[in-house]
């Protein structure tokens, strides 16, 4: 061969694709029907891929339906005494494609549950109307989150903690989760949450942020008061009144149901927007 031939001959060989990783894709399922337990508590650890969780049926405790690689991961699926624990557990993702991986999750509407949710990378799709939840417990790594309450809780929550990774977080119609108390810690990238929906009850919200952006979206009916510390950190205070060190909004004591926050962040922006409902 000629040492043209040879030279194309090697470059032809260069941008050869490479070969994809063998993957060995597996589904299994899991459901359980509602029996008149007292609680359900649900721990669910996934990571990578793509997680959705929504409200199932009423006279259903639990549906799972999880897709997985069998030569990366050991499947979670195991219900015993009031608690289920589904996910995935072990391998690494480096060189994978894990797009198919994914884990789909209904609870039924009848029992109250406790919500412990460990997702790492991909993409995190939560609904949460209409489930009767006492507490959630939310940490996320680099993904897309979305966490919605689409209907009101029909229970009280006592609290709902979010710890956000490097990444996109948004909590939507947080109102309808009815809860006392809420925190959301870490967040390298945009978070924005809604407090739109039916706050039935006064909250407090601590929040403890890095870089970033926060995004606060207030029904203008509810009084809102801000306390915020940090350096180097825009504050969009439209619509608030300066008292000390805390802003306050506009007849924040006469309002029926208040929203009290308290905002450390710093090498960020915070932004209130006010939504007529």
């Amino acid at each position: 061969m000629s040492k043209r031939g040879i030279l194309l001959a090697a470059c032809a060989f260069a941008v050869q694709p490479a070969a994809a990783v063998a993957q060995n894709w597996r589904t299994i399922t899991s459901m359980r029907q509602y029996n008149g337990e007292d609680d359900l508590r649900v721990s669910v650890q996934y990571g990578a891929g793509t997680l959705r969780i929504e409200p199932g049926a009423a006279n259903a405790l639990y549906a799972s339906t999880l897709r997985y690689d069998a030569d990366l991961f050991k499947p979670l699926s195991r219900y015993e005494d009031g608690e289920l624990r589904v996910g995935i557990d072990g391998g690494s993702v480096k060189g994978r494609n894990m797009r198919p991986a994914r884990l789909d999750l209904k609870l039924g509407t009848a029992v109250p549950v406790d919500l412990d949710l460990k997702f790492g990378a991909g993409e995190a799709n939560l609904d949460l109307g209409g489930l009767r939840v006492r507490e959630l417990r939310l940490s996320t790594g680099a993904s897309h989150t979305t966490v919605r309450a689409s209907r009101a809780n029909p229970d009280s929550c006592e609290e709902a903690r979010f710890e956000v990774g490097a990444a996109s977080f948004e909590a939507i119609r947080l109102g309808n989760l009815n809860c006392r108390n809420y925190e959301l810690s870490g967040g390298v990238g945009e978070v924005t949450l809604d407090f739109t929906g039916d706050l039935r009850t006064d909250a407090s919200v601590d929040i403890d942020m890095g870089l970033g952006s926060l995004t606060l979206r207030i029904p203008r009916s509810i009084g809102l008061s801000i306390r915020r510390s940090g350096v180097l950190t825009a504050f969009d205070s439209e619509g608030l009144v300066k008292r000390g060190n805390v802003y306050e909004s506009v007849g924040y004591d006469r309002s029926g149901r208040k929203l009290n926050i308290d905002i450390d962040a710093a090498l960020g922006a915070i932004r209130v927007q006010w939504v007529d409902q």
